[in-house]
């Protein structure tokens, strides 16, 4: 996939930060919500039970999708982050801040501009140095997350199934003795599958099949009964840069 310098920037910098934070996890790049259509997420971090969703926001990019992503990612992964340059930040202040207050460095969407409970999910990028007042500071600082605490949303059952293939849900009905054929159709099984399992074993079977799938841009797969490989090195781009960037 083509991709502006700008935006593998960012990418390999969230990518060594995700390797940091969930050793274990595969990275996959370019996860498609639905199996098919047209919401990706940038980077995915897969777990045996959890999956982190990024969505980068490079200085050449517009926030007009940001919108329709978020509902989408986060009915599919347990955590979201938007990984923004600094471009699409803009200062914040509470009216009743004093005048020798500095103004707070806050994401310029809808979603997140003056939302206080929502600065857990904001990257801003490149990282700000940190310090003891930053890190109680909304302006996405911390590129950090506590999966104790902020990993306990549960995906939607049948939107979560709907990121696998035919393939994958076969295995996964004949896994747990769900009654399907060679005519089954996805939604079918996805029914069967959402129906039968409990959350819990519909977490393990997505992670499970999309941790051992293959991918054009990803870590090597990893099968259940096999050990979690050593860590990768940062990719680089599987292309060339858009026309008329240095290569």
């Amino acid at each position: 996939m083509t991709r502006s310098l700008d935006e593998q920037e960012i990418r390999n910098a969230v990518v060594a930060r995700l390797r940091e934070l969930l050793p274990g996890y595969r990275i996959v790049h370019e996860l498609n919500v639905a199996g098919q259509g047209s919401n990706r997420i940038d980077v995915a971090a897969i777990g045996a039970e959890h999956i982190v969703g990024v969505e980068i926001k490079s200085r050449k990019d517009v926030l007009k999708r940001l919108d329709e992503q978020w509902v989408a990612f986060n009915k599919v992964c347990h955590f979201v982050v938007v990984a923004a340059h600094e471009k699409h930040f803009a200062g914040f202040r509470e009216k009743y801040w004093t005048e020798d207050r500095p103004s707070v460095p806050q994401l310029n969407h809808p979603l997140f501009f003056s939302k206080w409970n929502h600065d857990k999910h904001i990257w801003r990028y490149p990282k700000p140095p940190e310090s003891e007042w930053s890190k109680y500071r909304p302006d996405g600082t911390s590129w950090s997350f506590d999966r104790l605490r902020q990993f306990d949303r549960i995906p939607h059952a049948t939107k979560f199934l709907e990121m696998l293939w035919a393939a994958e849900l076969q295995a996964e009905c004949r896994r747990h003795h769900v009654s399907c054929t060679s005519r089954s159709t996805r939604p079918d099984m996805i029914r069967a599958l959402a129906w039968n399992l409990t959350g819990k074993e519909v977490t393990h079977a997505v992670c499970r099949q999309l941790r051992q799938r293959s991918f054009a841009e990803a870590d090597a797969p990893i099968y259940p009964d096999h050990p979690v490989p050593a860590p990768q090195p940062v990719q680089e781009p599987l292309s060339l840069p858009f026309e008329g960037t240095p290569a």
